[in-house]
């Protein structure tokens, strides 16, 4: 067998805040592990930046990762590709905000801006989905800074309408789990461009590589990959998309299709 570049999603992959699990499981990290030894290489490919991994997922040593949704990409954390929120985009997000009851995030791979720090909503949302305080930046001057994707948090779902009018002709808009909270991926960029990217810098084949994911921000990554693979708990346009299908996360669901493809 060739020697595969295989991704990993995080949130509803390698961790699910739902189930309260933030770390890899410990046989998920036997499993890479044993694809290392096996002569295969991984990596992560999420939407998060770096410094919004968890440190359950960051301790362990990929190869390289896909972050931003593709909007940024390293390899041995030496970076190869990023594509740069515009500022326009910032600035109508952030005015949107200031006029209605929601949360912007902008994300490079040192720091998370948002809106403001001690709001409420922002505090339960950072602990849920793991965001340190100490990369959070509430002050600051959107035509001086950085980021490769956006986050927004919708307090109330009627206002959505408004938001997407507003913000589609900068982003992407892909919704999470939650009816209330959307990546803002930038136009023309996803985790298979990103893949294609990394896959492009090394020299190696697209027909090589595996994927697993499970939500709406890899679909893209699941079609374009040499087998794409479903959690058994990922969103139905996600499974429609995907080669196979697995487990869900807190059955084995990596763990099982690695060794069905026998990769381990």
């Amino acid at each position: 067998m060739n020697k595969k570049m295989i991704f990993f999603d995080i949130d509803g992959t390698l961790i699910e805040v739902s189930k309260n699990i933030y770390r890899i499981l410990p046989e998920v990290e036997e499993a890479l592990n044993q694809l290392k030894a096996n002569g295969h290489d991984v990596f992560l490919a999420t939407g998060r930046c770096e410094c919004f991994i968890v440190d359950g997922v960051s301790y362990y040593p990929f190869s390289g990762m896909v972050t931003c949704n593709g909007g940024r990409v390293d390899y041995h954390h030496e970076p190869l590709y990023r594509n740069i929120v515009p500022v326009k985009g910032i600035v109508e997000t952030m005015k949107l905000c200031s006029e209605y009851e929601m949360n912007y995030y902008f994300e490079n791979s040192e720091n998370i801006y948002i809106k403001d720090k001690q709001d409420p909503t922002h505090i339960q949302f950072a602990k849920k989905w793991g965001m340190k305080d100490e990369i959070c930046v509430d002050d600051f001057d959107p035509f001086k800074i950085e980021t490769y994707i956006g986050m927004i948090y919708c307090a109330h779902v009627e206002d959505i309408p408004e938001m997407k009018r507003r913000l589609s002709p900068y982003f992407e808009l892909q919704k999470h789990r939650s009816a209330h909270s959307f990546d803002l991926t930038l136009k023309n960029t996803s985790k298979a461009l990103g893949i294609e990217k990394m896959v492009e810098k090394l020299g190696r084949s697209m027909h090589d590589t595996i994927a697993f994911g499970d939500g709406n921000n890899d679909l893209e990554m699941l079609k374009s990959v040499g087998l794409g693979i479903a959690m058994g708990n990922a969103v139905e346009p996600c499974k429609k998309a995907a080669d196979y299908i697995t487990d869900a996360i807190d059955e084995h669901g990596i763990v099982n299709a690695l060794k069905h493809f026998e990769l381990i």
